[in-house]
């Protein structure tokens, strides 16, 4: 018998209350209750099938699935869950899918690659898939790295409303004062850039014109936060604002992953994570979290440690805080850009 061992966020993993199925062959829906992810999208977790085939590529029933904490200095990690087993042939095979797979042995659990959304969930004539489809192998992350999302940035070339208006990124500098949304003036605190092969998850996000307000088409790293707010925000989340990441906007046509050979990126920090205006377009601030600061070269970090010790310094208390929500994939799904 074969082993393998893959890789998921916090939020690519949830627990669920009860689960039920109605409807026939292609007309069935799975319900999730009480649906609650496991951690976020900076919670990685070791996920080990055993009792697997040496030629499987699928999750299916008869293979044991383990889950593990992981971190940088505990890859290891501790048991989570242990002999959950993948019943893909549950609710007429509707309890597996391209992108899921529904536990309810030994725990109720549910993996969506997707991301999963706390509340109700439904699996079934949305996915718009056969019947004992099966979640492939292929979905997961081989590798914990390839979970770090890239920091949040800006492509050079983009224009940064300033106190003397709108000034490309790459001109700016420590002090110089940008314009943010409920904090008036701000000065920079840090700036850096980082070159890249713009292929992959490097490959920055198009956003054409008029999308969220842009007067011209504005390029982010894929994992970039951007500012939804209005009737969408309030209505599906109850919050004025909301943040959604660049990626998470994707539809192939308007929003869309435009790779490159290179691509520069650069990184603002202020005083706290901040919204300001790129060519029109509301976006974050670089959000000096634990992954951003993983992701940095040793000198870019042990600067950024310096500058703020309130976050990472031995006085800090907690992890530091977005200024909005921030949606995960699933909940992303939700919106739809005019």
């Amino acid at each position: 018998m074969a082993t393998f061992e893959f890789y998921a966020t916090g939020d690519q993993i949830g627990t669920y209350g009860a689960a039920s199925g109605q409807g026939n062959g292609m007309e069935m829906v799975v319900t999730l209750t009480n649906v609650h992810a496991i951690g976020g999208s900076t919670d990685i977790y070791r996920i080990v099938v055993s009792q697997a085939n040496s030629n499987d590529t699928t999750l299916h029933n008869g293979q044991w699935v383990s889950i593990y904490t992981w971190s940088e200095s505990n890859p290891s990690g501790t048991l989570v869950y242990s002999q959950l087993n993948p019943q893909d042939d549950m609710f007429q095979g509707r309890a597996s899918g391209a992108n899921y797979q529904i536990f309810s042995y030994s725990s109720n659990l549910v993996i969506d690659l997707r991301g999963v959304a706390n509340g109700t969930a439904t699996y079934g004539a949305e996915q718009n898939e056969a019947l004992n489809a099966q979640l492939p192998f292929t979905g997961f992350a081989k590798d914990p790295q390839d979970l770090f999302p890239p920091i949040p940035c800006f492509v050079s070339g983009t224009r940064i409303l300033t106190k003397r208006g709108p000034v490309a990124v790459e001109q700016l500098q420590p002090g110089d004062r940008v314009w943010t949304r409920g904090h008036g003036m701000q000065r920079i605190r840090w700036i850096g850039s980082a070159s890249a092969a713009g292929i992959a998850h490097l490959a920055p996000v198009r956003f054409d014109t008029g999308i969220l307000g842009n007067d011209r088409p504005v390029f982010l790293s894929q994992q970039h936060r951007v500012l939804i707010s209005g009737w969408q925000a309030e209505l599906n989340f109850g919050a004025e604002e909301v943040l959604v990441a660049a990626l998470h906007l994707e539809d192939g046509e308007r929003v869309r992953i435009e790779s490159r050979p290179r691509v520069e990126y650069w990184h603002i920090a202020f005083a706290q994570h901040e919204i300001i205006c790129a060519k029109g377009m509301l976006a974050e601030s670089l959000f000096p979290g634990p992954m951003a600061l993983a992701s940095l070269s040793p000198a870019a970090r042990e600067e950024l440690l310096a500058l703020f010790p309130d976050y990472f310094g031995e006085s800090a208390r907690g992890g530091p805080q977005t200024t909005r929500q921030c949606l995960t994939r699933r909940e992303a799904q939700l919106l739809h850009l005019v």
